[in-house]
């Protein structure tokens, strides 16, 4: 064999060794743009920020190679994303004592009204009918196909003030003889197209709260403050209210029942389309005392997601529990006994502030002790069918519930002894 041959063969030899040895790599899927974007929507709707901004980036990263620019929708997220990681830093401690899920179209209907009464159509002033502009369905950005928000007016407990949301402002009455006339006062424009939901007057006269969908929000409609000037003729730019009371979703009304120590909270968050859910709450809002709402820089991540969300606070009841709360006396509320033949049966009749607060404390404080003392009787019933090497096991359970009964029984004791002072007991 001649060496240009032997040249020739070596070559191709080592040609088909490299080509044998040539690994070739799958190519990585590429997710679609439109998919980071909504795993991003959805991480944001579930509380878990840095996951939302990691897929935002993603998306905002694989968008601007097709195209430099981006849709206004995508900076309106970041900026909502970063506005609830802060308010989720600093969410208020709410204590919900009832809270239910329902249809929208029930609201009007089982809504626990107090301090004034949310109207619909039907239930306006004659005289005021007329001016109802009543919205279309605007679809909510997390529930399109959701039903439009039942109440178009508001009239304070005294029949004071009527209000009536007309567009972005809010047309205000006040009784005159048989008929009502308007008053020169409205909200300072916040934003162009930003329809004004559910105003709540509280029992002051002069601070409101009301519902808006704007993009400086959090997503939805956003629950929103704002107080008369001195003039009262105007009212001051609202602010927009932090955690748990605004979220991702769509947040429709907030009513605060001062001279009763209640409120009333109606979201769509973590709720199926066309379903609301609607928390009664007690104890008087950290906005609107003093104090400053709680850090949760020293919570639990599972304290702090339930706080900031009030997710895990839902009582699963029906309906008809909600109707049950709206028509019973209000004297039902509660029974405590203060001393001699004293007895409350209503959030009014505490004197103080601290007392009620103490008081709705003690009740959050028995229904955990409750269901301990229901989780105790479990176990020892379970202990008296055991066997022997089951019964070792149980006993230590069943020792360590007993001491936490024991102790949670005389905090309970000692908080009800402390309403007791606080409503002036010696």
């Amino acid at each position: 064999m001649s060496l240009r041959s032997l040249l020739l063969l070596s070559t191709l030899l080592l040609a088909a060794l490299s080509g044998e040895a040539k690994i070739v790599k799958p190519k990585t899927p590429t997710t679609p743009p439109e998919q980071l974007l909504h795993e991003a929507e959805r991480a944001y709707r579930a509380y878990q920020f840095d996951a939302a901004k990691t897929a935002l980036n993603k998306y905002i990263v694989a968008h601007q190679r097709r195209t430099p620019s981006l849709p206004d929708s995508v900076a309106m997220l970041q900026e909502q994303i970063a506005r609830a990681e802060r308010m989720y830093g600093a969410a208020d401690e709410l204590h919900v004592v009832d809270s239910t899920l329902i249809s929208m179209t029930r609201l009007a209907e089982l809504l626990p009204q107090g301090a004034g009464r949310f109207l619909v159509a039907a239930q306006m002033p004659e005289e005021l009918r007329a001016r109802l502009a009543l919205p279309t369905s605007e679809g909510d950005s997390l529930h399109p196909e959701s039903p439009s928000f039942p109440f178009v007016g508001f009239v304070d407990a005294l029949g004071r003030n009527c209000l009536i949301p007309e567009g972005r402002a809010l047309a205000w009455f006040a009784p005159a003889g048989r008929s009502w006339e308007p008053q020169g006062v409205g909200i300072k424009t916040l934003e162009a197209d930003a329809p004004l939901r559910a105003p709540f007057l509280l029992e002051d006269g002069m601070t409101l709260f009301f519902a808006r969908r704007l993009p400086s929000g959090l997503g939805g409609y956003d629950l929103y403050m704002t107080r008369l000037t001195e003039q009262g003729n105007s009212f001051f730019e609202a602010t927009l209210l932090g955690m748990p009371y605004n979220s991702p979703y769509n947040d429709y009304l907030l009513a605060y029942h001062e001279s009763e120590g209640w409120g009333i909270l109606v979201s769509d968050r973590f709720a199926p389309a066309g379903q609301v859910h609607l928390y009664r709450f007690t104890g008087r809002p950290a906005f609107l005392s003093a104090r400053e709402g709680g850090q949760t820089a020293e919570l639990s991540e599972e304290e702090a997601f339930r706080r900031a969300s009030l997710s895990g606070v839902l009582f699963e009841s029906q309906a008809d529990s909600v109707q049950q709360v709206t028509q019973r006396e209000v004297k039902a509320e509660l029974t405590f006994h203060l001393q001699g033949s004293v007895v409350y049966h209503r959030w009014a009749d505490f004197k103080t502030e601290e007392g009620r607060r103490t008081f709705a404390e003690a009740q959050a404080l028995n229904e955990t002790l409750a269901g301990e003392v229901t989780r105790l009787g479990q176990l020892r019933s379970r202990w008296s069918k055991a066997d022997a090497s089951t019964r070792g096991e149980l006993r230590s359970e069943i020792l360590l519930l007993e001491a936490t009964v024991q102790q949670k029984t005389q905090q309970y004791r000692d908080l009800l002894n402390t309403v007791r002072r606080h409503e002036g007991v010696r």
